[in-house]
C-alpha cells in the first residue's frame, strides 16, 4: 500500500502537466468581456500556482515515504533477526 501511494504521488507531475499547459495557453482575449478576460487570467495563474504547490508537496511526500519504507524494512530485518536468535536459544 505504501508503495502504491508513493507511485501515485510520484506521478502527480505527469498527471497535471497537460491541464496546466492547457490553462497557460488559453487566450483570455477570446472571452470578449474585459472583466471575464481578467478573471480567466487570474484563474489560470491560480491554477498554475496550485499545481506547482502540488508538485512540490508530492515530491516531498515521495521522499518522506522512501525514508519510511527504508525504516520499516530495517525494522522488519531486525525483528526477524531477533526472533531467529530467540528461537535458537530455546
Amino acid at each position: 500500500m505504501l508503495q502504491r501511494v508513493r507511485t501515485n504521488l510520484a506521478h502527480v507531475d505527469e498527471l497535471l502537466t497537460k491541464p496546466a499547459h492547457a490553462m497557460d495557453v488559453v487566450d483570455t482575449r477570446a472571452m470578449g468581456a474585459s472583466e471575464l478576460e481578467k478573471r480567466m487570467g487570474e484563474f489560470g495563474d491560480e491554477w498554475n500556482y496550485g499545481i506547482k504547490q502540488l508538485k512540490k508537496f508530492s515530491g516531498k511526500a515521495v521522499k518522506a515515504l522512501d525514508r519510511i519504507e527504508k525504516k520499516f524494512s530495517g525494522l522488519d530485518r531486525e525483528l526477524a533477526r531477533q526472533l531467529s536468535k530467540a528461537a535458537r536459544k530455546k
